[in-house]
């Protein structure tokens, strides 16, 4: 910055170019969470042996796995809402930017 500007400027796009960068994080962790956290959920036939299944520990273990599965989700859709967040101050830039220009405009034309 040159020092001629004052106040907040925001570079044309840059909060839609954001967006659509964070965008595809959300999907990829959820799928990460599918492909390497499902598969644990659930464990089919004698999961840690038949004793794993008589002291719990398999049912914990699927229990664990599902709560993290579901929070790997939640994280997911936190970066979904960045995104949204981001688009939405897109917007409420672009109607300031544009309210102010419409005072200084209607001010130059008062002037003259």
């Amino acid at each position: 910055m040159d020092g001629s500007r004052q106040g907040f400027h925001v570079d044309d796009g840059a909060y839609a170019r954001y967006a659509r960068e964070v965008d595809p994080l959300g999907d990829d962790v959820k799928g990460a969470a599918d492909k390497h956290v499902g598969p644990h959920v659930t464990l089919g036939g004698h999961g840690f042996s038949e004793m794993g299944g008589e002291s719990g520990f398999s049912g914990a273990y699927s229990g664990r796995m599902r709560a993290l599965q579901e929070r790997m989700h939640r994280v997911g859709g936190g970066w979904r809402q960045v995104g949204d967040a981001a688009r939405q101050t897109d917007r409420n830039y672009a109607a300031v930017e544009g309210e102010h220009g419409d005072v200084v405009r209607r001010l130059g034309q008062d002037l003259s």
